[in-house]
């Protein structure tokens, strides 16, 4: 079985980066291994749990925190992460563009496609997905905050 260590197991501080307006967001990550139990009332339990490693089939979350810190509003903001090779990505989210080439270009997966060994496209499936992209809907408030994750299972 393979297993897949997980750097940032809890999440990270949050880290102030500038955005192409010169304004500070600070962006906070984590990744969580989704675990499935039966409760005492028979109905499934979902919870979160920090991973130490992770073998193949285990269901994760992605989560991203953002936080203007700032003193104006920042509007345009897009948030970009790379998806590990050693995870097939959920991308069936209306508010998800995703990269299949690396993120030369975007868009809903169902739109994408790629190239074939021998010259030929096919459509773009979620084992081809490179990268994520999320906008948040409206801008960002100085000192508002915002949260993005997704799922993923590991090949």
């Amino acid at each position: 079985m393979f297993f897949w260590p997980v750097a940032t197991a809890a999440l990270a501080a949050l880290h102030p980066v500038p955005t192409d307006s010169g304004q500070p967001v600070a962006l906070q990550s984590g990744v969580f291994v989704e675990r499935v139990s039966v409760g005492p009332d028979g109905h499934e339990q979902r919870t979160l749990a920090t991973p130490a490693q992770l073998g193949q089939g285990d269901r994760v979350i992605f989560l991203v925190r953002y936080r203007n810190t700032g003193t104006t509003p920042i509007g345009n903001l897009s948030l970009v992460n790379a998806v590990p090779r050693t995870v097939r990505v959920e991308a069936d989210r209306p508010d998800m563009l995703v990269s299949v080439d690396g993120g030369a270009s975007w868009g809903r997966l169902s739109t994408l496609s790629v190239r074939t060994p021998l010259g030929g496209t096919r459509r773009a499936v979620s084992d081809d997905v490179t990268h994520i992209r999320w906008a948040p809907r409206s801008a960002i408030a100085p000192g508002a905050t915002g949260q993005i994750s997704y799922r993923g299972t590991i090949r």
